[in-house]
């Protein structure tokens, strides 16, 4: 398994490559990914607003609580902080054993992929945007679709390397 490569330069389909990456995504990277955009959106906002209130809950009422109530208010905590993480990285294991080796060179008119064999050209122009989260970048392909790029793959230069690819998406 290749990963961790510093930006080298090739010359593919007449294309004057910047960058090649080669590697597969973690299922800890997956993860990550499904939590950044949970939390991102409006249902991750009312995740946060319930545990905060069943925790300001169980503050306020544990000495005036039954012992139900307090197993359903310790539960609902836990659904939140505990067991939907656990949910999520279980999803993401096995959405990781599905993915397979890439490779993708960046250059000047676009993206090289390469999977088992199987070479495809992406034009920038068909590229539909490039998302950034704490060390990871997403260029997505279409509304749904897309590669992730994280600093494990892109190595200590991934600041750059991400700002060069945000920069050739906007164009």
């Amino acid at each position: 398994s290749f990963s961790g490569y510093e930006p080298i330069l090739i010359l593919t389909y007449g294309v004057y490559m910047n960058y090649k990456f080669q590697y597969k995504n973690t299922a800890f990277e997956l993860f990550k990914l499904s939590f950044f955009f949970l939390y991102s959106s409006l249902a991750g906002i009312v995740n946060i607003i319930f545990t905060v209130a069943m925790i300001a809950l169980i503050y306020a009422r544990w000495d005036d609580a039954g012992d139900l109530l307090r197993v359903v208010l310790v539960i609902a905590v836990l659904f939140f902080v505990l067991f939907q993480p656990v949910i999520m990285y279980n999803r993401a294991r096995r959405n990781s054993k599905a993915l397979k080796e890439l490779s993708l060179e960046f250059g000047d008119r676009g993206i090289a992929v390469e999977v088992e064999g199987k070479r495809e050209y992406i034009d920038w122009k068909k590229i539909k945007a490039g998302k950034r989260f704490p060390q990871m970048l997403i260029i997505f392909t279409d509304n749904t679709n897309g590669y992730i790029l994280t600093k494990r793959v892109v190595g200590n230069n991934y600041k750059k390397v991400f700002g060069d690819i945000l920069e050739r998406i906007r164009r």
